[in-house]
């Protein structure tokens, strides 16, 4: 298992730009812009607040192949 996803084990399936900004270490505004551009495929809005996958961001920066 690699750093990353040994990180990931530590938050939960769906991760806010708040938890999403701790683990690229990235402001929150820059989340929110990579959610605008599509970066992280469909987000789930839930009230204010948009969710990401936990799932797709493994897809997407661990193991893009699958």
């Amino acid at each position: 298992m690699n750093n990353c996803t040994t990180q990931l084990m530590n938050y939960p399936d769906l991760l806010s730009a708040s938890q999403l900004s701790e683990i690229f270490s990235v402001s929150k505004q820059t989340i929110y812009k990579e959610i605008q551009n599509g970066k992280f495929g469909t987000p789930i809005k839930i009230g204010r607040e948009y969710k990401i996958s936990k799932l797709q961001i493994e897809k997407i920066f661990i193991n893009p192949n699958l």
